[in-house]
């Protein structure tokens, strides 16, 4: 192992692999694929990009990328053009304030934490079950994380695509809203009940898999009716559509799929306007939608009365009076509606 390290421009007695046992050293291989292309400074990616030092360690800062040492090689030349056009995307207004630069930080954060989980579980546990030399380990190691950099280059290509539908959207949920702040839309919740004893019963693979499942069912019926899925919550999907109908498909699809797989799902839905912000969604609509998904019993969906008036000449979905509710938060009974299982 530590002539495969050396063969690669690393001493293993002397440097990066100094104090590291034998079965860590095959990570090490995957270090040197990510410090690759570190050859710039903090300070020297200031100079190049002709930004101020604290404003460079400031923007990487909001990013979530530690520099403890603004004269460490962490840098490439992609960081220095990147540094570049942010400057000039404050400038023009572009960019506003740090908020952004924190939501990449989550995406990115999220990402790469994904990446190294499925390494780390999947191929590297199996090589490991495997009995695999720690040559073995390592040339994997620097093939996953040398194909997970280039995934990550080619991300800009799939962002493209995601601007386009997002720009779509926004078109259509912004039509006659009072404020530009504001986005009208129907927002669901949908949870599983008694899922918390459920998963407390399970093992580590049996968890994983539940939880795979979950997601992977969640997002195939959301995007089946171009719906977004705006965040999970524990054992909570958030989503949103552009209208009302749509909204009611996804809650009933996503109801019904997680019954047949031995859940207890419930929903809430509601129509009208929510600040959006930063790819997420806020205020009393938002409030409400969580607070009927929390109030309905296991497979039903509640909506409110602005959902079930602008559907009320739908012949494909149907509402029955679910009375008036006194939910957390609100001053009044809320009148709602249980969508039609059947929708």
């Amino acid at each position: 192992m530590r002539r495969w390290l050396a063969a690669r421009g690393v001493d293993g007695r002397t440097d990066g692999a100094r104090g590291i046992d034998d079965e860590r050293l095959a990570g090490l291989a995957g270090d040197l694929v990510i410090e690759r292309a570190s050859e710039l400074s903090a300070r020297e990616v200031a100079e190049r990009a002709g930004v101020p030092l604290s404003h460079v360690v400031g923007m990487f800062h909001d990013l979530g990328v530690i520099v403890p040492d603004v004269d460490a090689p962490l840098f490439s030349s992609a960081d220095v053009t990147f540094v570049e056009r942010m400057h000039v995307a404050a400038e023009v207004g572009i960019v506003q304030g740090r908020d952004i630069l924190r939501v990449v930080a989550g995406a990115m954060e999220r990402i790469a934490e994904a990446a190294v989980a499925v390494y780390v579980q999947g191929l590297e546990g199996e090589l490991r079950r495997q009995g695999a030399s720690l040559a073995e380990m390592a040339e994997a190691n620097v093939r996953a994380t040398s194909l997970a950099l280039e995934l990550g280059v080619g991300l800009g290509a799939v962002f493209r695509h995601h601007m386009r539908q997002a720009v779509a959207r926004q078109r259509v949920v912004q039509e006659g809203v009072a404020r530009r702040e504001l986005a009208r839309l129907a927002v669901g919740f949908v949870d599983l009940v008694g899922s918390t004893g459920m998963q407390a019963g399970l093992d580590p693979d049996e968890l994983g898999a539940f939880v795979s499942r979950f997601e992977s069912r969640a997002f195939e019926v959301v995007a089946a009716h171009e719906g977004r899925l705006v965040k999970f919550i524990g054992d909570a999907i958030m989503f949103a559509a552009v209208d009302p109908a749509a909204g009611c498909r996804i809650a009933a699809d996503l109801v019904r799929t997680f019954t047949a797989d031995g859940t207890q799902p419930r929903g809430g839905l509601v129509f009208g306007e929510v600040l959006f912000r930063h790819g997420d969604y806020y205020g009393p609509v938002v409030n409400l939608a969580s607070r009927l998904a929390a109030t309905a019993i296991p497979g039903e969906v509640l909506v409110d009365a602005a959902v079930a008036e602008a559907l009320a000449d739908d012949e494909e979905l149907a509402f029955e009076p679910a009375g008036r509710r006194m939910l957390k938060g609100f001053d009044r009974p809320v009148t709602v509606w249980s969508l039609d299982p059947a929708a």
